[in-house]
């Protein structure tokens, strides 16, 4: 009798022990799904982006908010290590970086691809007037999607942008385009043409040494985005700034293709979805807001912004609105498609003035 008692206790002591194993069983699995839910979506990855502008400029500030989405919408399973200010690679070799793998994703300026992007570079040259920053940036986008440059094929572009609000911030007194003749304007390599055109002097200077420079009077002028002008404060060592909306500079986001070859299917889908809604959310009118507060700033410090009539405007890319037709006669002659992409250019940047005009 006794004998028994002790085997029903020795069994509902085992009963009790093969529920709680069974519990933490079910808990255990629990977690495992939890820490496989990433691997699901596809491998692990840490990817390196090579950024030549600081960390506190707003361009990198946007793209740093569009890669945050993306290891977001990846399930953290992309996750990236930002190098601004050119600590990876100097921006004239981010590109090539990309391909080498020194770098995997790159925010490149296409003013920097002279001699080795021919199609591209076509766009840097004057032709349109966009109503803004966001219309550039569209147009660009598709060009870029619809051409597909030969240039950048080994590449996998995630987008492209055109950031428009241009200008030529002086020390001297500007008001009507003759008075930019003559001048000694700074500006980088791949836009002297842009400034001989306009019949100033063209001065190619890196963009660290332009404050220096405007305040000894070693250029009277620089040439470039509003935006940029105002993060360097050139409006301490300016007093005119003339607004030119034939201005565009063209960027290209890449990754290395074998990287993107190596992401799952569901990666990819997810990095491609969330570059739409990212464009469309703040990357294309990035730059827009930034000019606004420039030109504010501008002339809360004193400065006179000045605005061309259409007399002028007409002066202006009168002047040099020949160089990009003239590049596209050039790549016809090369081989390239260079005269119908520029018509396909034109045909988007009417499409989207018209869509995104204020």
């Amino acid at each position: 009798m006794e004998r028994r008692k002790q085997m029903r206790k020795l069994f509902s002591i085992m009963l009790a022990l093969a529920l709680v194993f069974t519990l933490f069983a079910g808990c255990g699995s629990q977690n495992n799904e939890g820490n496989t839910e990433g691997e699901a979506m596809g491998p692990k990855v840490n990817l390196s982006f090579a950024m030549y502008l600081a960390d506190g400029d707003p361009t990198t500030q946007d793209c740093v908010r569009y890669l945050e989405m993306i290891k977001e919408a990846t399930e953290g399973t992309v996750d990236f290590t930002v190098y601004a200010g050119g600590t990876l690679c100097p921006a004239p070799e981010e590109l090539d970086a990309v391909r080498k793998g020194l770098a995997d994703i790159t925010f490149f300026p296409v003013a920097y691809g002279s001699g080795h992007m021919p199609e591209s570079f076509m766009l840097e040259y004057p032709g349109v007037n966009f109503v803004n920053g966001k219309a550039a940036s569209y147009t660009v986008n598709d060009w870029f999607n619809q051409v597909q440059p030969k240039e950048i094929e080994d590449l996998k572009l995630l987008f492209a942008l055109g950031q428009g609000n241009g200008c030529v911030m002086t020390t001297f007194p500007v008001e009507k385009f003759e008075d930019l003749a003559n001048r000694q304007i700074r500006c980088g390599d791949s836009q002297a043409p842009i400034i001989k055109a306009y019949g100033a002097t063209p001065t190619v200077m890196v963009f660290s040494e332009v404050y220096e420079g405007l305040r000894t009077g070693v250029v009277e002028g620089f040439y470039g985005l509003a935006p940029a002008g105002y993060n360097v404060k050139l409006y301490e060592v300016t007093d005119y700034v003339v607004k030119d909306p034939y201005y565009i500079g063209t960027y290209i986001m890449v990754m290395n293709q074998d990287v993107w070859n190596s992401l799952s299917e569901a990666q990819q889908k997810a990095i491609t979805e969330t570059t739409e809604k990212a464009f469309d959310e703040f990357l294309a009118a990035g730059r827009d807001a930034d000019a606004e507060v420039a030109y504010k700033t501008f002339e809360d410090n004193g400065l006179k912004v000045i605005e061309f009539d259409q007399a002028n405007l007409d002066k202006m890319i009168g002047a040099s609105g020949f160089l990009q037709r003239e590049y596209a006669q050039e790549l016809d002659g090369k081989g390239y498609e260079g005269t119908k992409n520029l018509e396909r250019f034109f045909e988007l940047a009417e499409k989207y003035n018209a869509q995104f005009a204020d």
